[in-house]
């Protein structure tokens, strides 16, 4: 379907019309204007809250954004090759987003990058290579935690038991690292 140029006199013809308006056909104009943005927020707001604001389900999603995030974060710097994607978890069961579960899985999944990390870096103390690794996937993840964050306190559900769940994830990830780094240590690196 071909659309045809706008010509000077259509343009001229708009203008003059805008030029007719009374000031109150205009303020009328942009009442509609603002009522219509206000439905549009309202109907947003809605669905951000029949996404999260459901108990467990909204929970979820809040869990899986985190994750995604920290994940995404972590394997553009270290790698994607055995990167696993939010997607490849959609159908887990509702335990699954446990903060728990959630920051085992993130640890897992950054750690698993450690022996990668010590081949690249060969001629580097072990002890160097641990604390150079764990500040690489620590910044990530801060970073990874931050978006994720944004992105939630962005939809307006950062908080409750949302916040909640990603503080408390966030606190066992600091934890799991620290005992990782106790136990590699420990073992004469």
């Amino acid at each position: 379907m071909a659309i045809s140029p706008v010509s000077g006199n259509q343009v001229y013809q708009v203008a003059s019309k805008n030029e007719r308006q009374t000031p109150a056909e205009k303020g009328a104009e942009h009442d509609v204007v603002s009522a219509r943005s206000e439905l549009k927020a309202r109907s947003n707001q809605s669905i951000v809250q029949a996404m999260f604001d459901g108990g467990n389900t909204g929970n979820n999603k809040a869990m899986s954004i985190l994750y995604g995030e920290i994940m995404s974060t972590i394997n553009a710097e270290l790698g994607e090759q055995h990167a696993i994607t939010p997607e490849k978890l959609a159908d887990k069961p509702d335990d699954y987003w446990s903060p728990e579960n959630t920051a085992s899985r993130i640890v897992d999944g950054a750690l698993g990058f450690f022996e990668t990390f010590q081949k690249q870096n060969p001629g580097m103390p072990e002890d160097k290579q641990l604390e150079q690794f764990l500040d690489t996937i620590t910044s990530s993840i801060d970073k990874g935690f931050g978006e994720a964050v944004n992105i939630l306190e962005g939809l307006s559900v950062f908080d409750g038991s949302i916040k909640d769940n990603a503080t408390a994830t966030r606190e066992l990830i600091t934890d799991k690292l620290n005992t990782f780094r106790e136990e590699r240590l420990g073992s004469g690196a």
